[in-house]
């Protein structure tokens, strides 16, 4: 499995995986991992231009994003893991990171070598200070595999969604980057 930084080429793989992905979102063999309906399975256009777009904008400006893929030995996608800022004017100093890895594939060590890449990524930008994320908190083996990379849970909002008729809560885990 080789960890590769995307580029715009590989974005309607990415979104075709992505799609597979979400129809595995909260199924029977799987935790709830996306704060959207069962029935919601597509990427919506709107997430597909935040991605479309990020590539273009230069870290530390508004929008921007980075995306780095798992490929299999055919190039096929088997996770992903992507940064980009918070939106807030006074926060580019921390990151958003958002993550996923194909069900088939894990329990491999794919998640943490995603993390691994973007980690070191962060440790050699130094506008970068703070690595951040949210999850489901019903999404042990996701909480799992973040404190085993170094991130903390810093608070948990409790029903922060509803998501098909249910209370979803979420939690907050950070990482600083510098050493």
């Amino acid at each position: 499995m080789n960890i590769v930084e995307a580029s715009l080429s590989d974005l309607e793989a990415f979104f075709a995986y992505l799609s597979t992905h979400l129809e595995e979102n909260g199924e029977s063999h799987s935790f709830l991992f996306q704060p959207i309906p069962k029935s919601e399975k597509q990427v919506s256009e709107q997430t597909r231009n935040k991605f479309r777009n990020g590539f273009d904008v230069n870290i530390g400006c508004s929008g921007w994003r980075k995306l780095w893929l798992a490929k299999d030995s055919l190039g096929n996608i088997k996770g992903h893991i992507d940064l980009r800022h918070h939106g807030d004017e006074f926060s580019f100093h921390r990151v958003l990171l958002g993550m996923g890895v194909d069900r088939r594939c894990r329990k491999q060590g794919i998640g943490e070598r995603l993390v691994s890449t973007v980690l070191a990524f962060c440790y050699k930008t130094p506008s970068i200070d703070w690595l951040d994320l949210n999850v489901l908190s019903d999404n042990f083996p996701a909480k799992k595999l973040y404190q085993k990379c170094g991130f903390h849970t810093i608070g948990e909002i409790q029903d922060y969604y509803r998501i098909d008729g249910n209370s979803v809560s979420e939690t907050t885990m950070t990482k600083s980057t510098k050493m």
